[in-house]
């Protein structure tokens, strides 16, 4: 009877364990699908340009708030011709939480040197994608995300995406409530859609 006891529970053991690392392969594969799509979106439609400090400096003297030789038109030309444009080469994923309307936040770095994050929280009726949204108007490290003139349709180099794969839990978030409350905000507004 003991013998026979102890292969069903370690049968239960294993069907449980097998679901449970079916289930957490599955969101894995899912954050990877997120990663890799947000770092391809980002590849395509933007770029980061930085300051050439003593051009700027000097286009500034020349202005002077209004008072120098150059016109506001003259000035706002001449700051854009100190911008440094670079394309984004690396993308690295840092974080992943929960916000405050119970949507996925993703935190990522760019080239290491712009870091910056992304809610996620609607999906194309069009496309079956995420819906990014980014504040291009942020100073980050020096560095300010601009979206491209014109955009691309290319994959970024699998090798220039760093996944972060540690999964929902790798900053301390209670796993089944970021994920749970990710999960219905998400199946919820996917049924809109459909």
């Amino acid at each position: 009877m003991e013998k026979k006891t102890l292969i069903a529970l370690g049968i239960i053991i294993l069907v449980i364990g097998g679901a449970w690392y079916m289930k957490r392969e599955k969101d894995l594969a899912k954050l990877h699908d997120i990663q890799t799509d947000l770092a391809n979106y980002l590849y395509n439609n933007y770029r980061l340009y930085t300051r050439n400090t003593p051009e700027s400096d000097e286009v500034k003297k020349l202005y002077n708030k209004g008072n120098g030789s150059l016109s506001e038109e003259e000035y706002l030309k001449k700051m854009k011709e100190t911008r440094v444009y670079s394309d984004i080469e690396k993308v690295e994923f840092t974080k992943f939480s929960v916000g405050p309307m119970k949507d996925l936040v993703v935190d990522f770095k760019i080239n290491d040197v712009y870091s910056d994050d992304t809610s996620l929280s609607t999906i194309s009726a069009e496309t079956g994608k995420w819906l990014y949204s980014f504040n291009s108007i942020n100073t980050r490290n020096g560095y300010v995300l601009e979206r491209k003139e014109k955009s691309t349709d290319k994959k970024m180099a699998e090798e220039k995406i760093i996944y972060n794969n540690k999964g929902w839990n790798n900053y301390g978030y209670d796993r089944k409530i970021v994920q749970k409350n990710w999960l219905i905000t998400t199946n919820y507004r996917t049924s809109l859609i459909k």
